[in-house]
């Protein structure tokens, strides 16, 4: 299901707000400040065995969905 859009005054074209509940919108838009603060540790400490670099890439994921998911936290 995609959003409805539409063109406002200036030609821009908009699309409708998410769905997206405010409360998960906030933890999501703070994930997304915080994550790449432990991925940094990670990095930091050494990526040692295959369970390090398991661990940053899920640490990548999860700061990319953050991003997503609460980009437009606060608008």
């Amino acid at each position: 299901m995609s959003p409805s859009t539409s063109t406002n005054d200036h030609g821009v074209v908009t699309t409708e707000r998410s769905t997206v509940p405010e409360p998960l919108k906030a933890g999501a838009f703070w994930a997304a400040v915080i994550l790449p603060f432990c991925s940094l540790a990670l990095l930091y400490n050494g990526l040692d065995t295959g369970v390090d670099y398991v661990t940053l890439a899920s640490l990548l994921v999860g700061n990319v969905v953050a991003l997503v998911v609460g980009h437009d936290y606060g608008q």
